[in-house]
């Protein structure tokens, strides 16, 4: 480069030229030392061409992490920028700063940085660059968690980038508001726009953006707990985020890759991702809640292997991030997570307190999965009562009901019933008892094939049931077991709730010494199940390599454990269910033909609820009588059925038991006991958020209040001026209502 005077405006637009030319090829360390070698000069000329010099060098210094020194020539770059106005580059100078600033966490300082550009821009009719400034403003309320104005931002973003048919600016802003509906919950619209960011992307070529959009959309799958889907997105955004060199989204690969592997019961493979992305997340930015994110998700594999004094070190180092930056969601994650730690080391108050602070972070944001998390885990615990305990799960329940996450909410639905029965034991059906058992219908199919199950049961042909989940196969079964094999044990297992691993030694047993471990023999299921009734649940979800060993003991009648060389002969009646098509899972390799033929044999289709009403009402006062919330003789009330037959039943038998465990849960609040109102607080929720709300809003908002007020005080334990807390409001408004609707607290509850 020539040598000219350094006051010739020139001479510094050739080093601005020369400098972009080197941010193109992402030679930052370049770019920095042709500013060090020319920074006497610019700092003694000023203006808007040194300030273009400066503004480049910020940006260098910003690409590599080195924060103090851009922060400080991205303001040097401002002060002689603004000597002229407000001109673009001072826009784009303010732009340089504001994300200086978020990285740095001074977010009140970037927002007004971010504000200033998009305004100058405004009045410089440069569309192009308030779309960015917008773009960039809803990135920073994402990180604040304040979701809604961030969408707001990034919708107005959009509606620029749309006039201006910049493509890419509007697959960018797809993929970002995408992340915001994953993030709230409505993984509809998530999976929407995060798939018109890949499709724009891939168009426009641009690797690195189509690399995280898949990456965003592999977590939205972990969130949906589609596993296979999420495996398989994540793999496509690796080979591009290798291809781009971009150390971050490797990070942001293995942390996602990590969860996914120990939510997937792969807790070794977890192990080894989640210690990569550290490695690499410290070599990046140590103290970054990039490296924070890794350490939490280590710390939830360390807590699900019970290694818990090593996942309390690893909360505390991400602790230590999250809390300066005052990440809610994340603190409250690592709160529930030190709830556990704390349980299983006996510090029980300490336990329940830190569940407590946990849902209080948790419920002021607006992000479901976290919350839904952290319910589940209090309802997991054996800290709390009962009623306490199915309180958190139904809420659980109804936040995955409302982000249409099926597989989440069933489980939750199972764990609600299986803590019912633990507290109803005389309710269950046991091994080896002569109890009888029923199932209740009206449905004229259901009741002709009850008629053929003594028939059948004379025969050793296996039975398919199939149907919706929570349509009351389980149900089913211990009916067919109460005909034809009374005084013999009924065992169930569900095939999706253990690995494959676990679930072939429970199936099949094993021997002293088959593996690490096996200490002693043990019998498997088949043999437990010997003259009696065996249930697979979800037999879609065995693995192939078991479906074949399952098929070889139908046809001999006997079992091999694990370690063994015996056959142990079995006499069992075989009985097994199903939610998804095994028809189409032959066809495409995932189910063996030859073990579906052999389980087809006799096969039934359990209607829906939702298409059976006549069966509500039945099954409404049964469930109602036998939780004490009628007598037996007693008539339902008409407005009570209606408005059970009126809801949709997207969750079958198991969602009706649910919806009447929670009303008792709830007449326990309530001085008169008006099951009708209290039916109407149950169902306040569904029907504010579905399409096919009644009443009028008056009605339908005071349905909503009253059933949020017997929740906060059922969380509350009782305590009126807690509930307000977590309300929002104050303690006399909580009175006030109490008394219009008739609430009153268990003798004893504090006030």
């Amino acid at each position: 480069m020539k040598n000219v005077n350094s006051n010739d405006r020139s001479f510094f637009d050739s080093i601005a030229h020369f400098m972009a030319s080197l941010r193109d090829k992402r030679d930052f360390a370049a770019i920095i030392r042709q500013y060090e070698a020319h920074r006497p000069a610019l700092e003694a000329a000023g203006g808007s061409s040194a300030g273009a010099v400066v503004h480049e060098a910020a940006q260098a210094f910003a690409a590599l992490h080195q924060h103090p020194a851009a922060l400080r020539a991205a303001r040097l770059a401002h002060s002689m920028a603004a000597a002229d106005g407000d001109t673009i580059l001072l826009a784009e100078i303010f732009l340089t700063l504001g994300g200086i600033l978020r990285d740095s966490g001074e977010y009140k300082e970037a927002e007004k940085a971010f504000r200033d550009a998009e305004s100058i821009f405004r009045r410089n009719d440069c569309s192009e660059g308030q779309s960015r400034a917008l773009n960039h403003l809803g990135g920073l309320f994402f990180r604040q968690k304040d979701y809604r104005i961030a969408l707001a931002c990034l919708m107005d973003a959009v509606e620029i980038a749309r006039v201006l048919g910049d493509n890419k600016k509007l697959a960018f802003m797809m993929g970002n508001i995408g992340r915001i509906h994953a993030f709230t919950g409505d993984l509809v619209q998530a999976e929407k726009h995060l798939q018109l960011n890949i499709e724009l992307s891939t168009e426009l070529g641009d690797r690195l953006e189509t690399a995280r959009a898949y990456l965003s959309l592999g977590y939205l799958y972990i969130q949906q707990a589609e596993y296979a889907k999420a495996e398989e997105t994540l793999n496509r955004a690796y080979p591009l985020i290798v291809a781009e060199q971009s150390r971050r989204d490797e990070v942001i690969y293995l942390t996602y890759l990590g969860e996914l592997q120990y939510r997937s019961g792969l807790y070794s493979e977890s192990e080894r991702s989640l210690n990569r992305g550290l490695s690499l997340a410290e070599k990046i930015a140590p103290h970054s809640t990039l490296a924070a994110r890794v350490l939490r998700h280590l710390a939830e594999l360390m807590v699900r292997t019970r290694q818990y004094r090593q996942a309390q070190r690893l909360a505390a180092r991400s602790l230590a991030i999250y809390e300066p930056a005052g990440d809610n969601v994340e603190i409250g994650a690592l709160t529930k997570l030190n709830a556990q730690i704390a349980e299983a080391s006996g510090q029980n108050i300490k336990a329940v307190e830190m569940f407590s602070t946990a849902l209080n972070l948790l419920s002021d944001a607006d992000v479901r999965a976290e919350k839904a998390e952290a319910l589940k885990a209090a309802g997991m615990s054996g800290l709390f009562s009962v009623r306490e305990r199915m309180t958190f799960l139904f809420r659980a329940e109804e936040l995955y009901a409302a982000s249409k996450i099926t597989t989440l909410r069933d489980e939750v639905s199972r764990m609600i019933q299986e803590l019912d029965t633990r507290a109803h034991q005389t309710d269950a059906i046991t091994p080896n008892t002569t109890a009888t058992c029923d199932y209740l219908t009206l449905n004229r199919e259901i009741k002709q094939f009850l008629s053929q199950l003594p028939a059948l049961g004379r025969s050793d042909l296996a039975i398919l049931i199939t149907g919706e989940t929570g349509v009351g196969k389980d149900q089913m079964a211990r009916y067919y077991h109460s005909l034809v094999r009374p005084s013999g044990p009924f065992v169930a297992i569900n095939c999706a709730s253990l690995p494959e691993t676990l679930l072939e030694s429970e199936l099949f047993g094993y021997r002293k010494g088959a593996f690490t471990g096996a200490d002693t023999n043990k019998p498997g299921l088949l043999v437990s199940a010997n003259g009696g009734v065996l249930m697979l649940d979800e037999i879609g979800d065995m693995p192939l390599a078991l479906q074949a060993k399952l098929l070889r003991v139908i046809e001999r009648r006997a079992v091999v454990p694990l370690g063994g060389t015996t056959e142990v002969p079995i006499d069992i009646r075989l009985v097994a269910a199903t939610n998804r098509d095994l028809e189409s899972m032959v066809a495409q390799g995932s189910f063996r033909r030859d073990l579906y033929y052999r389980l087809s044999g006799i096969t039934f289709l359990i209607p829906a609820l939702r298409d059976r009403k006549e069966d509500i009402a039945l099954l409404l006062h049964h469930f109602m009588t036998e939780r004490g919330l009628m007598d037996n003789g007693a008539k339902l009330p008409a407005e009570l059925v209606h408005q059970f037959v009126e809801y949709d039943w997207p969750g079958n038998v198991r969602e009706l038991v649910n919806k009447v465990k929670r009303l008792e849960i709830l007449a326990q609040m309530v001085a008169e006991g008006d099951l009708v109102e209290l039916a109407r607080s149950v169902f306040a929720g569904d029907k504010l958020a579905g399409p096919k709300a009644t009443g009028s809003l008056f009605n339908r908002v005071v349905e909503f209040e009253r059933m949020l007020i017997l929740e906060a005080l059922m969380a509350a334990h009782g305590n009126k001026c807690e509930a307000a807390r977590l309300l929002g409001v104050h303690e006399a408004t909580v009175r006030t209502k109490l008394k219009r609707y008739g609430i009153t607290l268990p003798t004893g509850a504090p006030n």
